[in-house]
């Protein structure tokens, strides 16, 4: 039976907000479609790079992304996109255009990233049920907070999330300690008193169960966690079982 929570604290992306394979910008990679937005940043870069191949390009995002990881550190110190885009520019041999056009970039890359994803009619149902019996918050990973809170307001549901946590602002990500500890302090609640719902084994459960968070983990396969990892609380396939779990 579950506890008698006053706050249900959910991850954003792929749990409340979920991928649209048909929005999702792709790039052909050896005879196979990958993720990526290398596409439209080379359409940016062609003019004034006309050597640059899409798929160093890719690559180069790929390492980039790898390099803002390492530089997170222990405490999972959030990384600047900014400063992971002039590291790709770095990585190709370009010189640095400016802020302005670094930001451009990162701008093009973001809204393509953001648009991939929709809120599906069916949880912007659920959470206006729940919002009616418990606090929501939102806890997301992700380094431009103007893009989450585009999202959610282009959406209507930004107002019904009280703490809005976004690594971006807070500084630090999950499931680093030090991210969902600061994240408790803002909802100042005792953990028994909150559920986390979340995708994300490595980043959702791991951290939320690291501060003693009951955590639903949203494993729509069904797939088994991996043996030594933690254990969540309890796993739903979609977002309506949590009715079940609350009732």
């Amino acid at each position: 039976m579950a506890r008698p929570y006053r706050l249900l604290l959910f991850d954003c992306f792929n749990t409340i907000f979920l991928a649209q394979a048909a929005r999702t910008p792709t790039l052909l990679l050896e005879g196979r479609p990958v993720p990526s937005t290398a596409p439209l940043l080379h359409a940016r870069l062609a003019a004034t790079h006309p050597h640059l191949a899409v798929e160093e390009l890719h690559r180069a995002q790929r390492a980039a992304a790898l390099w803002a990881r390492n530089e997170r550190g222990p405490e999972l110190r959030e990384v600047s996109p900014l400063a992971r885009f002039r590291h790709m520019l770095g990585l190709l041999g370009l010189d640095d255009p400016g802020e302005r056009a670094v930001a451009d970039l990162h701008e093009v890359h973001i809204q393509a990233v953001v648009n991939s994803f929709e809120l599906p009619p069916e949880h912007r149902g659920l959470l206006e049920e729940w919002g009616q019996g418990y606090r929501l918050a939102l806890f997301s990973n992700f380094d431009y907070a103007p893009a989450v809170i585009g999202l959610l307001q282009a959406t209507g549901i930004k107002d019904w999330f009280d703490p809005l946590v976004i690594s971006d602002q807070l500084g630090y990500r999950k499931p680093g300690r030090v991210a969902f500890e600061r994240t408790l302090r803002l909802t100042g609640l005792p953990t028994e008193q909150i559920l986390f719902v979340g995708d994300s084994l490595d980043e959702d459960v791991t951290g939320a169960r690291a501060v003693g968070l009951d955590v639903a983990w949203v494993n729509p396969d069904g797939a088994a966690p991996p043996p030594g990892a933690p254990e969540p609380t309890y796993a739903i396939r979609h977002l309506r079982e949590l009715r079940g779990l609350l009732a």
